[in-house]
């Protein structure tokens, strides 16, 4: 997984079924979801949204969901997910401002809203 998130820009959306066969289970249970995510974790991977990888939340997992894999660096885009899911855990300003580097300050909140979909790949 990591290889192909890599090739493709280093963010890929997939399947919670691709997931499952990549890790050779032959059924997707609640708990398969943790060994998947500490799978993409182990890869240098991160994943959102991060419920679908989360037992406790996502308690009737189907292989038809889908969710997007990221490369964790310290790229621009691992910033903005972070600060988008864990924002406890995040310097928010910094990384808003961040996308405002170098664009004008009075941007719409529709363009702001593209930019970020553009730094996600979306």
């Amino acid at each position: 997984m990591a290889d192909r998130c890599r090739a493709s820009g280093g963010l890929l959306k997939v399947t919670l079924g691709e997931l499952r066969e990549e890790l050779g289970y032959r059924r997707l249970g609640r708990y398969v979801l943790d060994e998947v995510a500490e799978s993409l974790t182990e890869a240098g991977l991160g994943w959102f949204p991060s419920w679908r990888l989360s037992p406790r939340e996502n308690d009737e997992p189907r292989k038809e969901q889908e969710l997007w894999v990221f490369v964790r660096d310290a790229g621009l885009r691992c910033q903005v997910i972070d600060a988008i899911q864990d924002p406890d855990d995040s310097d928010v300003s910094a990384v808003l401002n961040g996308l405002l580097a170098d664009r004008p300050q009075d941007l719409s909140p529709e363009r702001k809203l593209s930019l970020i979909r553009e730094i996600l790949g979306l």
